[in-house]
């Protein structure tokens, strides 16, 4: 495969407190903020970061928080809180101007079964103008795969929103235990929308954020698809604990080769 650029999924915090070495190391985060971090987190140590960042002409992409979301949501106060973090997330990319900005889709099968086709035409609506600030911010919103157990929801969002800005983030490890639909569809239905991919592993049971090549999942397969992706996608590999970054970055080496 061609050179991908590849980032690392952090929290803020633990990136702020640790980017001495992040700077060493030459790590590109995927910057997360949650909701408590959007609320609490100073100004100042904000502005720092993304100065710093940019002074060491380090990329780096952007992880909205999810927790509890619904951008697609039936209750109009939950869609409310929902399109304010939205917004606090895209005023960050406006410092840190990062090439992505992940957010979950909030489609839930179970939750919207039978309200299907209102989740689309009220995400559609909350999606638009966020697209239209990531074009004049110069960045890229990608929705990701979460409990989705088949390919097309996502693709009539994406169609739906209709920006070249507004895209899609394929989760490996998600696919692998909520999807349903054959890897190959998934491909088929949005590799050309496919900017961004997160990397990690489990059994198939459970959502654990393993290092590749420690659970189930067929990645000489998913590789051999991702082959026929262009342009090339951004890869971020999401581990839960440092040891296992080291054995991600290792187990990924050999498929890139």
């Amino acid at each position: 495969m061609a050179k991908n650029q590849i980032f690392i999924n952090v929290p803020y915090e633990m990136l702020l407190a640790r980017l001495d070495f992040a700077i060493q190391n030459r790590l590109l985060p995927e910057i997360y903020f949650d909701g408590n971090t959007l609320d609490t987190a100073c100004q100042e140590d904000i502005d720092r970061l993304a100065r710093v960042l940019s002074e060491q002409k380090i990329d780096v992409t952007l992880h909205g928080p999810y927790m509890d979301l619904s951008p697609g949501g039936l209750d109009a106060k939950v869609k409310g809180v929902t399109l304010e973090r939205i917004r606090k997330t895209m005023e960050l990319a406006v410092l840190f101007r990062p090439k992505t900005v992940v957010f979950h889709p909030g489609f839930d099968p179970w939750r919207f079964e039978g309200y299907q086709d209102l989740w689309l035409k009220n995400s559609i609506e909350a999606w638009k103008p966020v697209a239209g600030k990531a074009e004049e911010i110069g960045t890229t919103i990608v929705v990701e795969n979460v409990f989705e157990e088949e390919p097309q929801t996502l693709r009539s969002l994406i169609e739906g929103v209709d920006s070249p800005n507004f895209r899609f983030c394929f989760d490996t490890g998600h696919y692998f235990v909520f999807g349903k639909a054959p890897l190959p569809l998934w491909f088929d239905l949005l590799g050309e929308f496919m900017v961004e991919v997160h990397l990690h592993d489990n059994d198939g049971a459970r959502d654990d954020h393993l290092p590749l090549g420690e659970g189930k999942m067929d990645f000489a397969e998913f590789f051999d698809l991702l082959e026929r992706i262009n342009p090339r996608p951004i890869l971020a590999v999401e581990p839960h604990e440092e040891a296992h970054l080291w054995s991600s970055l290792t187990a990924l080496e050999k498929y890139l080769s």
